[in-house]
């Protein structure tokens, strides 16, 4: 199997789609109208928004998938519990501390708009995983 960064290119394509997917369906459907009432943004802000903006959330997913599949490799991470675990320890000290900015440095310092933001990261990076640990022992 062809690999990117060292990594099997098939789970890092499922899982950034997954990750993609994954934002669009919380903040899109889930968490729409929590998200923009504790952001401070309405629907009509992004009538005629340029979808071209959502090529960047596509790289962004791209880039979680590979420095996650990068870090559960050094961590040599093979089975599914310590791929969870060290992803974790990821969203804890990577993810909650960026969303916390927002929190601390946002004139809102919504509650609601840190817990929508890092729970997105946790459950988009644990399906991440669980991806890319999964198809790596199917494939190996």
């Amino acid at each position: 199997m062809p690999n990117l960064f060292g990594l099997k290119l098939i789970p890092v394509v499922l899982a950034t789609v997954a990750f993609w997917l994954i934002g669009w369906l919380w903040y899109g459907v889930l968490f729409m109208d929590a998200w923009t009432k504790a952001s401070g943004y309405s629907k009509a802000d992004f009538d005629g928004a340029n979808p071209s903006w959502m090529i960047l959330g596509v790289l962004i997913s791209f880039l979680s998938v590979v420095v996650i599949g990068k870090v559960l490799n050094w961590a040599k991470s093979v089975s599914l519990n310590s791929a969870i675990v060290h992803t974790l320890i990821l969203w804890i000290g990577f993810g909650v501390t960026m969303a916390l900015y927002g929190l601390a440095y946002s004139p809102a310092h919504s509650i609601s708009l840190f817990l929508i933001d890092a729970g997105h990261l946790l459950v988009g990076w644990l399906v991440v995983a669980i991806i890319l640990t999964v198809m790596d022992q199917k494939t190996s």
